[in-house]
């Protein structure tokens, strides 16, 4: 299957898009140093007592851009303690922006969109610059579980989700009561646009990826 993925640079990308996944992926990722230990102690548990039946969980930003880098998918404690040592390194190295923009070009976001700019084309025929809150917390919304909320198959689904992810970044103090209320009663408007792949960024971001992991 081919993928749509189109590099947006973190100063086009809103801060609240930035924010909504911050807020529902990953509320420390500004203060931890790629591996956030209170999640990461609660999800060994919860692995513990469900005799590793269950996914690991506890990942941070910064692990789950490392499993996106890798494709490393496996679930184990041995891949989760690689994931965890590779996420200490990347934080290390780059600034949580590099690592927050790489991320926000390479999460999936269901029918085969890859990144922010993407799903922005094809969900809302928008530039990502130009997304409301309401629309970014949709975006947002469906990296945790992209075939439950695909706002073209299930949009009801969606905006359930939408609207979690916005009451998180209220609780957080990212955005305030009023913008709540706003993006809360703003109707979405779906569209599914046919985008193509940029095939000349799409290797320009291959390349990038590789020599990060390297």
């Amino acid at each position: 299957e081919s993928q749509n993925r189109i590099w947006a640079d973190i100063s086009s990308i809103p801060q609240y898009l930035q924010d909504a996944l911050v807020s529902i992926e990953d509320e420390r990722f500004y203060s931890h140093n790629g591996v956030d230990i209170p999640r990461t102690l609660k999800a060994t548990v919860t692995y513990i007592f469900n005799r590793g039946s269950s996914s690991f969980g506890g990942s941070t930003i910064t692990q789950q851009l490392v499993k996106n880098m890798t494709g490393d998918e496996k679930m184990d404690p041995a891949r989760k303690i690689r994931e965890m040592s590779r996420a200490m390194s990347l934080e290390r190295k780059f600034s949580k922006q590099q690592i927050l923009e790489l991320y926000l070009n390479t999460i999936y976001l269901a029918n085969n969109c890859n990144g922010v700019q993407a799903a922005a084309n094809k969900y809302f025929g928008k530039d990502v610059s130009e997304l409301t809150l309401a629309e970014s917390a949709s975006i947002a919304g469906i990296t945790q579980y992209p075939s439950l909320y695909d706002p073209l198959v299930n949009p009801d689904k969606n905006i359930e989700k939408q609207r979690i992810v916005l009451k998180k970044m209220l609780d957080l103090g990212k955005i305030t009561q009023e913008q709540y209320d706003t993006a809360y009663n703003e109707e979405l408007n779906f569209q599914n646009k046919s985008i193509g792949s940029d095939e000349a960024q799409s290797y320009f971001v291959d390349q990038l990826i590789n020599d990060i992991i390297r």
